[in-house]
């Protein structure tokens, strides 16, 4: 419809070479000429793929460390000024920060980083966040620039740390071009007025659900300033798919978390997850599905046992449940379904998941969108060590929120808030907490304890893709081990709040053949395993021997 367009298909055979094409047209009598330059396919530095050794960083850029100050305020963009005082403003953290923040993550157990979306977010407000996106093959220059990304990369692989990518196929910002200046009317979900989205994922799956509702649900714009793409539309389809591979070739990046996940079309993402795989066989793809109830959430990992519209062919979806569960077990009294038994129960329904389980969702004790852990636990440092502890043991990918190892606490009041700033990441910052000096006496007690278990969970082999097998939650106390056949973590869970003697005669199933362990968070020996001795409000990890 546009004129300003034309879309060209491309047949690329088998035996293509690299090399410049030239493509000639005619435009109202006049020849034009244009090149494109098909390159050669990239030799990887690092192996993609994420699995349970994997321990995730979860970065927000501009509030992370401000490696560059010159690149604090760009002319020609909307969004002119820094304010650090105001939750919502631009703070200037940049990728600069975060490359010289590498050693480190590195040093803390971190294998993997996931940045939010690093791309242009040329809007006039709001723009640090990076979700409404005005070009889709650029970096936003307050933060880099391409070349600074692939740095990023390159010596992230140089550690051995893999790279997430953050993707947004729901919606664009409102000053991107391929809005002001739209290629066609059907490139956007449009109604009369602007209509929002009803957020009610469930609806996808309810089996009473209006279309109405549906529709609402799927075409209805998650903001106003969040045109809502018509992924129905095969341009669209097409155009979307091309740039998440361009970033994964050109890039390199490991894996993809995909936003607002059930806000686009199923159909649509399905075959996009299939175009991924078959480029890339194995890609690890999680999205964002930010719902309640394990079977809605279920409803969209790959090859589970409810969905039957639409295999997604996601790896696992960022596990929202297991998060609201973790809040139950250290704000509760242990139950049949509170507390520790909570948890318990949740994993007993791990097979609506598919056959692999929940192994492959990426789990999480906070992150961008909510209230910080700490403060979920009403700033209690063993409750926050007890989580802690079951993050790093049970099944799953673990993700962290930057900041959350030095208790950071904000609340999710706005939401804005638990975005602030990494103390010490800017020039002139009264207290630098990336160093030890600066940090209380208890943040540095909880740094200690995550670097220890995240160091040992990056080597651990019954981590990696070891079974999990849990026991009935007794007295208040949960038992699980994860296991290969030659390897075996035991994790005990105290919910009391008292010290308790644990007698490990009806764990003989997973016992048998191990006389001896050694405690990962002190390093003590012990030389039986018949009684144990657990401290309150606890999660004790033993690493068995024969």
């Amino acid at each position: 419809e546009n004129p300003n367009y034309l879309f060209l298909n491309l047949t690329i055979s088998e035996n293509a070479r690299p090399g410049i094409m030239t493509l000639r047209f005619a435009l109202r009598g006049r020849p034009e000429v244009a090149y494109y330059e098909l390159k050669q396919r990239a030799e990887r530095s690092l192996a993609y793929g994420l699995d349970g050794n994997d321990f995730i960083y979860l970065i927000m850029p501009d509030r992370f460390v401000n490696g560059d100050p010159s690149n604090d305020i760009v002319p020609g963009t909307q969004e002119t000024t820094i304010d650090r005082s105001v939750i919502n403003a631009r703070h200037g953290g940049d990728l600069q920060g975060i490359i010289g923040k590498l050693d480190y993550l590195q040093d803390l157990g971190v294998t993997a980083t996931w940045l939010t979306p690093p791309q242009e977010n040329d809007q006039p407000k709001y723009s640090y966040h990076g979700y409404a996106m005005t070009d889709h093959y650029d970096i936003d220059p307050r933060i880099g620039d391409l070349s600074l990304y692939r740095q990023y990369v390159q010596e992230s692989h140089a550690r051995g740390m893999q790279v997430v990518f953050d993707v947004v196929h729901n919606h664009i910002g409102n000053e991107h071009w391929l809005y002001t200046d739209a290629p066609s009317a059907n490139w956007y979900n449009q109604w009369d007025s602007f209509t929002r989205t009803n957020y009610r994922t469930s609806s996808l799956m309810d089996m009473y659900a209006s279309e109405e509702d549906r529709r609402l649900m799927t075409d209805g714009w998650f903001d106003t300033h969040m045109p809502d793409l018509n992924q129905r539309n095969p341009l669209v389809a097409k155009y979307l798919t091309q740039w998440t591979i361009w970033w994964i070739e050109e890039m390199q990046v490991d894996a993809i978390r995909l936003d607002t996940y059930s806000y686009a079309d199923q159909t649509f993402l399905s075959q996009w997850a299939l175009d991924v795989l078959q480029e890339y066989p194995g890609f690890t793809l999680f999205a964002e599905v930010w719902v309640n109830g394990l079977g809605v959430q279920g409803y969209y990992n790959g090859n589970n046992n409810l969905n039957r519209n639409v295999n997604t062919h996601l790896s696992g979806v960022l596990d929202f449940e297991m998060n609201w569960t973790l809040g139950k077990l250290v704000n509760e009294d242990p139950g049949w379904n509170s507390g520790n038994g909570a948890l318990y129960l949740y994993l007993c329904q791990d097979y609506l998941f598919g056959e692999n389980g929940g192994a492959d969702n990426v789990i999480f004790l906070d992150n961008h969108d909510m209230s910080r852990f700490y403060e979920v636990t009403g700033k209690d440092l063993d409750k926050m060590k007890m989580a802690t502890g079951i993050l790093l043991t049970t099944r799953g990918i673990p993700q962290w929120f930057y900041g959350s190892e030095i208790l950071m606490d904000e609340p999710a009041d706005p939401m804005d808030r638990v975005r602030e700033d990494f103390p010490g990441g800017w020039p002139g910052d009264t207290l630098n907490k990336f160093t030890a000096a600066d940090r209380s006496p208890e943040e540095n007690t909880f740094f200690q304890y995550l670097r220890t278990l995240a160091r040992w969970h990056a080597q651990e082999p019954a981590l990696k893709n070891g079974k999990l097998m849990q026991f009935v939650p007794d007295n208040g106390i949960y038992v699980y081990f994860r296991f290969t056949d030659d390897a075996s973590v035991m994790v005990i869970v105290n919910g009391n709040a008292e010290e308790q003697e644990l007698d490990t005669a009806r764990f003989r199933e997973r016992l048998h053949g191990y006389t001896s362990a050694v405690n990962i968070e002190s390093g003590a020996l012990l030389k039986s395993l018949e009684v144990l001795q657990l401290p309150a409000m606890s999660t004790t990890i033993l690493k068995l021997h024969p």
